[in-house]
């Protein structure tokens, strides 16, 4: 039996959204389960990048969780519930759910604490950056419960980690924490559960002083440099210079280096 659809007020409060000094923060909203993901928190977190993409006074953008934790991962109460029609429903969406991070034309930093298990690993992976908090506890644990990773974490984890490394935690669906993540490459930073916020916040900050046109193609080059050979990406690379040229901020960024001062960059 299918369980009942929530409100458009009820998904909406499954991910929050708070814009501050161009940056974004987008939070996981179900604390009473560790932020586990059901179908609303899918759909709500594509209507709040879609809504990202579309506003041009955000330069960054940092997803994290309310609660005890970021997220660890499909809401197995949910899961029990579906019928096939409500399983082919979520297969549609969660795609672009999971996507959304990297589709996304501003960075997004992955503020990671408590739990990151699962899709909720693949959540923070699908980010631009991450910075966890020590003693978070990871790991894509889907072959534990009978499944395999499917919002990215087989393509991105040998990626990030090398391949031995990944088949290895994929295979076995072992836990491990944040502070063995990052002697791997998965992450940024480790830092004191009590410096997480504020670490994120500096690093973000540098981002959105960066001349924005020149983040999102930067973003974008570095995104085709992991879809196609190296011949191709060194010309999308110059296509994608080739954009920031003619800015606003690219004129501004030379005069503030002639004139000795910081630069004043608009978005434009």
């Amino acid at each position: 039996m299918s369980s009942a659809p929530q409100s458009p007020q009820d998904e909406k409060v499954t991910v929050e959204l708070t814009v501050e000094a161009h940056i974004a923060r987008v939070a996981f909203n179900r604390p009473e389960v560790l932020n586990a993901i059901n179908t609303p928190t899918h759909r709500r977190l594509i209507e709040v990048f879609e809504q990202i993409d579309d506003d041009p006074g955000i330069r960054c953008v940092v997803l994290k969780g309310n609660g005890r934790g970021f997220c660890v991962g499909a809401d197995q109460k949910e899961r029990r519930a579906m019928t096939v029609d409500d399983i082919r429903e979520r297969r549609r969406i969660s795609p672009r759910a999971f996507a959304a991070m990297r589709r996304c034309s501003r960075p997004v930093i992955a503020q990671v604490h408590g739990y990151a298990l699962g899709s909720g690993l693949e959540m923070a992976m699908g980010c631009d950056l991450m910075v966890s908090a020590q003693g978070t506890v990871l790991g894509l644990i889907e072959t534990q419960r009978g499944a395999i990773p499917a919002g990215g974490g087989t393509q991105l984890l040998p990626r990030l980690v090398g391949e031995m490394r990944a088949r290895e935690l994929i295979l076995t669906g072992r836990k491990f924490t944040a502070d063995e993540a990052i002697t791997w490459g998965l992450g940024n930073y480790v830092v004191p559960a009590e410096e997480l916020e504020g670490k994120v916040t500096s690093l973000a900050g540098e981002i959105a002083a960066a001349a924005p046109i020149s983040v999102i193609q930067a973003k974008e080059a570095m995104n085709l440099a992991l879809e196609m050979g190296l011949s191709a990406g060194f010309r999308a690379e110059t296509a994608l210079f080739e954009r920031t040229l003619t800015t606003s901020d690219r004129l501004e960024a030379v005069a503030a280096y002639r004139e000795k001062r910081p630069p004043a960059f608009r978005g434009h």
